[in-house]
């Protein structure tokens, strides 16, 4: 058998942060920064990581978690035995120039990267949306994190200069344009966050708790009034779910009319709005959005979970380098983390 090679990107969620795993709307893109495996057919799994510099292996009949990089690929392999797909193992080697732990999405970036190459290696016939919902439910049933499909559509899905405006209830998607002369700079904090922290999981509990008293399947069909007779931290959480869902929506109308400015104000009124009354914000995303506006950015928010992790500004691609070493020299100042960003743009999925 020949060696295969898989690239599978990051991912950047534009707007649309914490509304998936209530059934709301996202709009992620997937961006060329990437993780490769490459490698051949092998009777057991034997893989290298050059970022952990080390081999790590394991036989199909041994699916235990470690507590390591590799979980990640077995819980790939535990989705796929489950499923009865005839598979057997990999011999290679994962690299690639998508940071670990930045909010980008490594890990669903893996996990993709190990879905595509099996599905090639032996022929499985998986469409993207398969390869999606599997990637999700081996993050959730495995490796124990709630997340949402947000990531795992995004990586499966991405498509070059477009965003993608999806219905993470029905899976509907569609490609939005996005402006070419356009930079995302993503500023990763250098706090590194966990996503299975407990902060995530408590608003992910609120949020279905909602739903589930006021009757309600998604919280599309929820609006502001409905919440009138719930609990204060009930209705400050949710309120704001239902903002971000009208947020997406409007950054979908401001991006097909090509109105930047729009869409950066948007971006900033849900930095703000995430801030205040979800509370997953911290002082250096704050700091971070505020010297962005101030150093000309179009927006600037949050990306991802937050608690740490990365925000992102929309400049002119031309001013894209000085605003982001401007803007990591003023955070540097007063900061002690290992800080940095990366210029991205959005870019094909998973291939």
């Amino acid at each position: 058998m020949t060696m295969l090679r898989v690239q599978s990107p990051g991912r950047v969620n534009l707007i649309g942060e914490h509304t998936d795993y209530t059934l709301g709307y996202v709009m992620p893109m997937a961006v060329n920064l990437y993780t490769v495996l490459e490698g051949e057919r092998d009777e057991n799994v034997n893989i290298y990581s050059d970022y952990f510099r080390e081999w790590r292996s394991f036989t199909l009949n041994e699916l235990k978690k470690e507590n390591s990089w590799i979980d990640y690929i077995k819980a790939i392999y535990w989705v796929l035995l489950k499923k009865k797909y005839e598979i057997r193992g990999i011999k290679g080697r994962v690299y690639g120039d998508l940071p670990l732990g930045a909010g980008l999405s490594s890990s669903a970036s893996f996990e993709l990267a190990t879905l595509a190459f099996l599905n090639r290696a032996y022929d499985l016939h998986l469409s993207l949306r398969d390869m999606a919902l599997m990637a999700q439910e081996a993050e959730n049933k495995f490796v124990g994190v709630p997340c949402g499909i947000l990531d795992q559509f995004a990586i499966a899905f991405g498509k070059k200069n477009h965003v993608i405006f999806l219905d993470t209830d029905t899976l509907e998607y569609e490609y939005i344009p996005f402006p070419k002369d356009v930079s995302v700079v993503v500023f990763y904090t250098g706090i590194k966050r966990e996503l299975a922290s407990s902060a995530y999981a408590e608003r992910r509990q609120v949020t279905e708790e909602v739903l589930r008293i006021l009757g309600k399947r998604t919280s599309k069909e929820v609006n502001e009034s409905d919440l009138t007779y719930l609990p204060s931290f009930y209705r400050r959480f949710f309120g704001y779910i239902i903002r971000e869902n009208r947020r997406v929506i409007q950054v979908r109308r401001a991006l097909r009319k090509g109105d930047i400015i729009e869409v950066g104000e948007i971006l900033t009124r849900a930095h703000r709005d995430i801030a205040r009354n979800y509370g997953v914000s911290c002082k250096e995303l704050d700091f971070f959005v505020n010297k962005a506006i101030e150093l000309g950015a179009y927006g600037a928010r949050l990306t991802g979970a937050g608690f740490g992790g990365s925000a992102i500004a929309l400049v002119e691609e031309e001013k894209a380098k000085e605003f982001g070493e401007a803007i990591l020299r003023e955070y540097k100042k007063k900061f002690p983390w290992n800080a940095k960003y990366f210029i991205v743009k959005p870019s094909d999925g998973v291939k």
